[in-house]
């Protein structure tokens, strides 16, 4: 069970060219208490029209499509929402977890990424997670970030490092997250306790300017 602060029902827009699709996970998600109202649309370039002129308020989290009508409607709608609208969180909706836009996605502004084919629980952590400040992916597609991290050169990392002053340990720290070991493996392989391991990432994000696992991923990718 997860448990979660809400201070109120969350407020969802699934934007999918499927409306099948859409229409099923919407009946889905409506029978969890913790959503509030769920708004579909087809179209992303459609829906920051209604937006601007009022038609429809900025919703808490956007379930998005990375391709509705077009390749890369997905991407640019989600960069607009992310310019326009901040407090929206966009959680990015593909079928493969082999989709080459995942870091695109991220760099325009999602805040995580979802296989369609991700059971309405796990849809439902992730809407939450992300509407408290959080970030969250399907198991496969977190996989595949992970990959392209511990895939990085030495020398790679050692720049980044020093660019923004990462202790030596703030680094060892942060290679043994992208390999995807948890808080209390990495404090026992490095002999520190679980709490500074979270400081030192706490630390990482604060110097590399971001707020959390999915951002810092995305910082590495834009200086490599």
């Amino acid at each position: 069970m997860f448990l979660y602060l809400v201070s109120m029902p969350i407020q969802v827009v699934i934007i999918d060219d499927d409306q099948t699709l859409a229409k099923s996970l919407k009946h889905q998600l409506t029978e969890f208490p913790e959503i509030d109202t769920i708004t579909l649309a087809s179209s992303g370039e459609d829906f920051i029209s209604h937006l601007a002129t009022g038609e429809v308020p900025p919703p808490h989290v956007v379930l998005m499509d990375i391709s509705i009508n077009y390749a890369t409607e997905g991407i640019q709608t989600t960069k607009l929402l992310h310019e326009l609208y901040p407090a929206t969180k966009v959680v990015m909706f593909t079928v493969s977890e082999d989709d080459e836009r995942i870091f695109e996605a991220f760099k325009a502004g999602a805040v995580g990424y979802l296989l369609k084919s991700e059971k309405p629980e796990f849809i439902l952590k992730t809407i939450m997670e992300v509407n408290q400040g959080g970030a969250l992916m399907s198991p496969g597609i977190a996989l595949k970030t992970i990959r392209f991290l511990t895939q990085l050169p030495s020398a790679t990392l050692k720049d980044i490092s020093n660019d923004f002053q990462l202790s030596h340990r703030e680094l060892d720290v942060l290679r043994l997250v992208a390999k995807g070991f948890p808080y209390k493996h990495i404090a026992d392989q490095l002999f520190i306790s679980e709490q500074t391991v979270k400081k030192h990432m706490n630390n990482t994000f604060v110097k590399l300017q971001v707020k959390n696992k999915i951002e810092a991923i995305n910082k590495m990718k834009e200086l490599l």
